[in-house]
């Protein structure tokens, strides 16, 4: 995978060799845009990809670590549980970054335990009460998705977890930050050196699609400026 300064400068560099000196290129193309492009054509070719997020490229996600979390007050208007004996509710002590638009929860490949491999169960608030309710459900951890924030209720033993694994496909991946170890300070994403999670076979789909749809390039053009670009590379 490359940067996401890499992907946005190869793009830029291809529309500036396809239309020589053409001020208006020039002047349109600022890095800025191109990377707004790129979250934007990367987000529609997730849903064409994994079938609606039925089936998820590794290379897509994102792990944040360890996120901390917070204890909520029971007066959080946002907090989806009554207080049950028993239980502790805590929330993540940051904001979800922005997700790629699946349906229910489906960009979330994991949440639980930093361990890595111990899930905690995505509940929906209005839809999963019988389950709380019985035997076997009281036992477990459970974890709601309220707008930017995911709130926790913690069984017992699991009442004074702090921190808190999630993996998950964002919209903006430059906006996200990594917790590498718990109690460790945020690490925000370098666009110079962070790779971007973008496997590069679709990284020619999604050259194409910006250059075609945004700029209006011709596809005998796009081909011709990607194969000297991929021959400069090489030699």
């Amino acid at each position: 995978m490359a940067t996401l300064d890499e992907l946005a400068y190869n793009i830029r560099n291809i529309a500036r060799n396809g239309q020589g000196d053409n001020d208006d290129i020039n002047t349109r193309l600022s890095i800025k845009q191109i990377k707004f492009w790129i979250h934007q054509y990367r987000a529609k070719a997730l849903f064409e990809l994994s079938d609606y997020g039925k089936e998820i490229d590794p290379d897509y996600v994102q792990d944040l670590g360890a996120v901390p979390l917070v204890e909520v007050d029971m007066a959080d208007p946002k907090c989806p549980c009554e207080p049950v004996w028993g239980c502790t509710i805590k929330k993540l002590g940051i904001q979800v970054p922005e997700l790629v638009d699946f349906p229910e929860n489906r960009a979330i490949s994991f949440i639980g335990k930093i361990d890595k491999i111990t899930p905690i169960i995505i509940d929906n608030v209005d839809t999963t009460l019988f389950e709380r309710s019985t035997q076997f459900g009281k036992l477990l951890n459970r974890c709601y998705r309220i707008e930017s924030s995911l709130y926790f209720v913690l069984r017992d033993a699991d009442a004074d977890m702090n921190w808190v694994n999630l993996r998950a496909v964002f919209e903006r991946p430059n906006e996200v930050s990594r917790y590498p170890t718990p109690g460790c300070d945020e690490v925000c994403f370098d666009d110079s050196k962070d790779k971007y999670p973008l496997p590069l076979r679709v990284n020619d789909v999604i050259t194409r699609s910006i250059l075609q749809s945004e700029l209006g390039f011709t596809l005998q053009t796009i081909n011709d400026q990607m194969n000297n670009a991929k021959d400069e590379t090489k030699g």
